[in-house]
């Protein structure tokens, strides 16, 4: 539980494009993280920490190379959970597709249809 003092009052938004956001959602899953405010919050604790600026500052650009690569290895597990989401979806769909051809074919007798 919080005290007064350490809890959460303050907001911090940022846009982030559909694939970016896709990536945040897979960052937190792999790190088993409960949403993507966790993780940058997380994120942006960690690099203050290590940017060993007395104030805290750094530039993005300053980030370590590990860092630089693992933010890329994220972005590449996120991508390959979208693909991986997507061969789910046109898997089903060719099964449904497969349980329709095989329902309708059941519908019309083997000799085909007889002239009263």
């Amino acid at each position: 539980m919080y005290n007064k003092e350490s809890r959460r009052t303050k907001i911090v938004t940022f846009r982030v494009s559909q694939e970016e956001y896709h990536t945040l959602e897979a960052a937190c899953t792999a790190h088993r993280l409960r949403s993507i405010s966790d993780l940058a919050r997380d994120a942006v604790q960690q690099w203050i920490r290590g940017s060993g600026n007395p104030n805290g500052a750094s530039s993005p650009s300053a980030l370590r190379p590990s860092t630089v690569l693992d933010a890329e290895l994220e972005r590449v597990e996120g991508r390959i959970h979208m693909l991986t989401q997507e061969l789910e979806r046109l898997h089903r769909a060719v099964q449904l597709q497969r349980n329709w051809s095989a329902t309708a074919a059941s519908l019309v007798p083997i000799g085909g249809l007889e002239k009263p």
